[in-house]
């Protein structure tokens, strides 16, 4: 990995908060994310209950990620995913904001994210069109 980004990550995760989120676009070298969109949606395929599909997906989605942690090297306990589009979809009612702050607060959190950025929103897709999440409470960091 690249010895800046590495020193980065590094001196972002010894620093003292609540959670350990870091948002990237292009691949981190030696990092494979898993494929939240895929994982989701091949666990919830057959599921017909449409009154309990959010708790459902809430359950389903904490499993695939409790089992995606690894131990890194250099980080220690870290959960890398990707393609999130699935956690937008309106029918499964679930609160982006809150998983991730769930999932960023024993392990480093590393999210690839492909929509926008900027002063602490986050959007998905796009500025104009995109859905917007303010993660200002939530400590993170953009490479």
């Amino acid at each position: 990995m690249n010895s800046p980004l590495l020193k980065t990550i590094l001196s972002y995760i010894d620093s003292y908060s609540r959670n350990k989120i870091v948002f990237y676009k292009e691949h981190l070298l030696d990092i494979i994310p898993i494929d939240v969109g895929k994982l989701l949606s091949q666990s919830l395929f057959n599921f017909n209950n449409e009154r309990q599909l959010p708790m459902k997906a809430f359950d389903e989605i904490n499993n695939i990620f409790d089992k995606a942690i690894f131990d890194h090297p250099n980080f220690g306990k870290t959960l890398a995913i990707s393609n999130l589009g699935i956690l937008f979809e309106a029918e499964l009612k679930q609160n982006f904001k809150t998983i991730i702050d769930n999932h960023s607060t024993n392990n480093l959190l590393l999210i690839e994210w492909q929509g926008e950025i900027e002063n602490d929103i986050l959007y998905f897709m796009s500025k104009e069109r995109g859905i917007k999440i303010n993660i200002n409470n939530l400590s993170h960091i953009t490479l």
